[in-house]
């Protein structure tokens, strides 16, 4: 296989289709927004000028604390703690379907690309439609690996209870090792499972389960180029990382000097300001560099999936 080809011609796909990155981007996991609870409306929040507790009326009116201490009331703390939670697990679940929803779209344009340019449209509406897929894939491989570290561990537990301390320490230590190497080769095979079998889904229509069974057999029969395809693909995502360090490096040296002017100017506060107005168009490069590089990858699979699908006439 031509890999030079492979990585060049996946390059130019993801560069010459930018909608790509948008979803490269939501999909790398930072589907989340913070919302200002203003929306513009008017919304005001003002620092208090010292840090007093609020008036005895003020509690009593609001319910906060409790008359005879003074204290937030074990109620309103339970209350609150709910509502945390409650948020949290919300912006979880939004970020679960994003996440997958942008994986879908983009994998979805770029399968289509040769059918209908890549748009955000299409790639929303293929994203709507195979997103859940993309979550029960991961969900059902995660819980094999779940299932897999719970069968290694239980022994171990059995022994300890049984009082057979030397036994259970002997065996932890194996198990141990096995975990290692075993999470190596884990981490790889569902590495390449969740590759093919996402393209499956859509190219070939089929369900999860299905699609697990056709990608395995896929690896299964072509593992050695599948392998070197997976360390061509490490060693980019190294020479990445490099790069991105190399850039950072420069970026936060200005991002500083920038600080240190401002503040040298006008205090601490105009320091800050400074750098974060200056810091905003360097923070939407670098999220744009992130989706392309989601973009690049997501089509380095897209074409390896093809090639391997054209050997079996899919």
């Amino acid at each position: 296989m031509d890999f030079s080809a492979l990585i060049k011609k996946s390059f130019d796909i993801a560069w010459h289709n930018r909608v790509l990155w948008f979803f490269g981007f939501l999909a790398g996991g930072a589907g989340g927004a913070v919302v200002n609870p203003g929306g513009g409306s008017g919304f005001n929040f003002e620092i208090p000028s010292s840090w007093q507790k609020p008036s005895e009326e003020t509690s009593k009116v609001l319910g906060i604390t409790d008359p005879s201490t003074g204290a937030i009331s074990s109620h309103t703390l339970l209350l609150i703690i709910l509502v945390v939670v409650l948020v949290i697990l919300i912006l979880i679940l939004i970020g679960i379907f994003v996440s997958n929803w942008a994986s879908a779209a983009l994998v979805y344009s770029i399968l289509q690309r040769n059918k209908e340019r890549p748009t955000f449209g299409a790639g929303a509406r293929g994203g709507l439609k195979y997103w859940w897929k993309f979550w029960l894939l991961t969900a059902i491989l995660g819980s094999f690996i779940i299932v897999f570290i719970l069968m290694l561990a239980l022994p171990a537990i059995l022994l300890f209870l049984g009082n057979l301390k030397v036994l259970a320490i002997v065996y932890t230590i194996v198990a141990v090792l096995i975990f290692i190497i075993a999470m190596f080769v884990i981490a790889v095979a569902s590495s390449l499972i969740i590759s093919i079998a996402q393209r499956t889904i859509i190219h070939r229509g089929v369900g999860v389960l299905e699609s697990i069974r056709l990608s395995g057999g896929l690896i299964k029969k072509y593992l050695g180029k599948s392998v070197l395809t997976y360390i061509v693909a490490i060693g980019l995502n190294i020479a990445a990382g490099f790069v991105a360090l190399i850039a950072l490096l420069p970026i936060g040296i200005v991002l500083f000097l920038v600080f240190m002017v401002g503040m040298v100017t006008g205090g601490i506060w105009a320091g800050i300001i400074a750098a974060v107005v200056a810091g905003i168009p360097i923070l939407i490069l670098l999220f744009a560099a992130g989706g392309f590089w989601n973009a690049f990858q997501a089509t380095y699979w897209t074409l390896f999936y093809e090639h391997l699908a054209a050997k079996e006439g899919w």
